[in-house]
């Protein structure tokens, strides 16, 4: 249970931020945040990450939506069973991400990313993506350090 609040909690909290941004900042207006560190800017994007194949929004899309399906397939069976904390914490973490950022694509045809850092200010990302950046590293370490 504490899995489908996670996921719940992080699509939520995306919706709200997400309206919060379209509703009150300018498009592509940077505000400098936590001594300018963190930088605020509203930003559509069309595309996958990095704004890939932008110029193909449906196919980008079609594929979000399916693999959020698959996703959702795999969450759905590895629930119920016992154990595996660690990847339900992951999946959790990518899917309550995905739920959001799939969201935006069907519900405006975009995503609504408003941060970036300091470090990389050509970058901007949202709270999902950072979720689904997290949860899949997490994976990531997970199947490296898994006993054949």
């Amino acid at each position: 249970m504490i899995y489908i609040l996670l996921v719940m909690l992080i699509f939520i909290t995306e919706v709200k931020i997400k309206r919060y941004i379209e509703e009150n900042k300018a498009m592509h207006k940077k505000e400098k945040i936590l001594n300018g560190n963190i930088i605020l800017e509203r930003y559509h994007n069309k595309g996958a990450m990095l704004n890939f194949m932008e110029d193909n929004v449906k196919a980008v899309k079609v594929i979000a939506v399916t693999l959020l399906g698959i996703l959702l397939l795999v969450f759905a069976l590895l629930l119920p069973k016992k154990g595996n904390h660690f990847l339900k914490l992951a999946l959790s973490l990518v899917l309550g991400g995905a739920l959001s950022n799939v969201y935006d694509r069907i519900s405006r045809g975009y995503v609504v990313d408003y941060f970036s850092f300091k470090f990389l200010k050509k970058i901007i990302f949202n709270i999902s993506d950072i979720c689904i950046f997290i949860g899949s590293v997490m994976i990531a370490v997970l199947s490296f350090f898994k006993k054949s």
